[in-house]
């Protein structure tokens, strides 16, 4: 190597402190901040309540949508219903047939399609609402506006909650009860249905259209009540979080003192 290159002795010494200064560790004043397990924990909260409002808001739109519908199709099968025309024989006897007007092909397709779109939308509403139950955390914009100091669920709203429960599953029952027998009936004269008969059993008319009214408001009492379900999930995880805010307070998080190296 070329001797002009080289550092004298001394000016070596006098610039190795300078290198050495900006790898030195300097002390801080304030604490280092450690990673609990109560925050990964609230970062797993989030991740899945992230997770189940999507779910939650998926469930609730095939829910709206299937119940829609099933009501449109219930008016369908209203509107294209069978009906019998009957006629006096003419020997002198007293008896009388019947003759169908139409096969029933189509408010059976109508009746079936409507009672199974009423079930699975009765399936996805138990699913948010099981959604809405089990994910620790709620915060969906849909919710119902909190009270400004709520600490426990109201009586009123608990039995709001078992009224709009048992409400959906009596309209849910009885839609589905009409459609059936809706179905029973009209399928009774699917094949041979413009043969004359001594009996025709047609559906009474508005049968139809109360089972898709009442599927429809099925659809709507399962919507009210997973804002409930939202609603109380809110007040306890606030109700949480006030808790939470208060152990804190009175157990705060003991550092080590720092040492200077």
């Amino acid at each position: 190597m070329d001797s002009s290159l080289r550092l004298p002795s001394q000016a070596f010494s006098r610039l190795y402190p300078l290198v050495l200064v900006p790898f030195q560790a300097s002390p801080s004043n304030s604490p280092a901040m450690a990673i609990t397990h109560a925050d990964l924990s609230s970062l797993r909260t989030h991740w899945r309540t992230d997770i189940g409002n999507r779910i939650a808001l998926l469930l609730v739109l095939v829910s709206v949508l299937c119940g829609v519908s099933s009501f449109v199709l219930c008016l369908a099968a209203e509107a294209s219903r069978s009906e019998a025309t009957w006629y006096r024989l003419s020997d002198g006897s007293r008896s009388f047939e019947c003759v169908y007007t139409d096969s029933g092909r189509t408010p059976l397709a109508c009746a079936v399609c409507a009672f199974l779109l009423l079930a699975v939308a009765m399936f996805a509403e138990h699913a948010y609402m099981m959604v809405a139950v089990t994910c620790p955390s709620r915060s969906a914009p849909v919710a119902w506006p909190l009270p400004d100091e709520p600490r426990t669920l109201s009586p009123t709203a608990r039995w709001q909650t078992c009224v709009l429960f048992l409400a959906t599953w009596i309209c849910f029952v009885i839609a589905e009860a009409l459609l059936l027998i809706g179905i029973g009936v009209e399928s009774g004269h699917v094949s041979q249905w413009r043969q004359p008969k001594p009996d025709c059993h047609v559906i009474g008319p508005g049968l139809f259209a109360a089972a898709g009214i009442f599927g429809l408001i099925a659809v709507l009492l399962g919507v009210g009540l997973y804002l409930t379900a939202l609603q109380a999930q809110r007040l306890h995880q606030q109700e949480d979080n006030m808790l939470r805010g208060t152990a804190h307070a009175h157990h705060p998080h003991q550092f080590p003192p720092t040492t200077a190296p």
